[in-house]
């Protein structure tokens, strides 16, 4: 039997073993799904884990916060995507040689495109890590005007200067200007789940406003732009999608994403 996993810290409240073990199930596949929980304070928790795929049985992975950057170190090869936006989610071991990918940038475009246009839209992109370099290059390739704002001045500039993209310093973000709002930070996230890097009046009537996070599903931000009048979209949309490109990653079969939709919902009423 082949073992997948999905590695981070802290992992306890992934819903991505959910959704892989039902599609596994539901079709056939002798394989299973785990979780890796992989500690910040050993720095050599990650590259021995790395380095013992074939040991342990491990066909793949999945990445998570806060590996999505240093897991590329221990890559033997990247795909197009994950080398432009220097960004791995997903990790294949084809022959013993680990192959990074990123799923989460079409995973985000898939999650927006259920409720809006991008194309010519106004994007403000709320963060300047992993999941922010991968959305904004995505978006930006489906042609969204893309905006990045962080609280971490120079990285935002790193990443507004590498992608092409403008960067809004910090509290200079102008109110009701963007069509589209996406959160790649964790504010918001248990346990601090009050926090909010922008409210209602920020936030135009006909926005739409995605919060990556899926730990509380309605983030503070989703609040504030229901308050606005705006259209929430909650993490676990994305989370869905870019699973399910991970899964024919995995497996070179199409996944069942009625399947995994399912299972994903099931978990989070369970968990709430």
């Amino acid at each position: 039997m082949k073992t997948y996993g999905i590695i981070g810290y802290p992992i306890i409240h992934s819903l991505s073993p959910i959704m892989h073990n039902a599609a596994i199930k539901h079709l056939g596949l002798d394989a299973e799904y785990k979780l890796f929980d992989i500690d910040q304070e050993d720095p050599e928790d990650l590259a021995n884990f790395c380095y013992e795929t074939d040991l342990n049985n491990i066909g793949g992975f999945s990445v998570t916060m806060p590996y999505k950057l240093e897991i590329m170190k221990y890559m033997d090869h990247y795909d197009p995507i994950a080398k432009i936006v220097g960004s791995v989610n997903t990790v294949v071991n084809e022959d013993s040689k680990l192959i990074g990918y990123n799923t989460d940038a079409m995973g985000a475009a898939q999650a927006l495109k259920e409720k809006t246009e991008i194309k010519k839209k106004r994007v403000l992109i709320l963060g300047a890590g992993g999941g922010a370099r991968a959305i904004a290059y995505s978006l930006k390739e489906f042609g969204a005007n893309v905006y990045i704002f962080n609280r971490t001045k120079k990285k935002a500039e790193e990443l507004a200067d590498e992608f092409d993209i403008e960067f809004i310093p910090y509290r200079m973000i102008p109110k009701g200007e963007f069509d589209i709002i996406v959160n790649t930070t964790p504010v918001g996230s248990m346990p601090n789940t009050e926090e909010s890097l922008l409210h209602a009046e920020h936030i135009k009537s006909d926005a739409v406003v995605m919060d990556i996070i899926t730990n509380p599903i309605e983030t503070q931000l989703l609040k504030e732009a229901k308050k606005a009048g705006a259209t929430p979209i909650s993490g676990e949309r994305m989370l869905l999608h870019q699973a399910a490109d991970q899964f024919k990653l995995f497996f070179d079969k199409e996944a069942p994403i009625k399947v995994m939709e399912k299972a994903l919902y099931k978990g989070l009423d369970k968990r709430n």
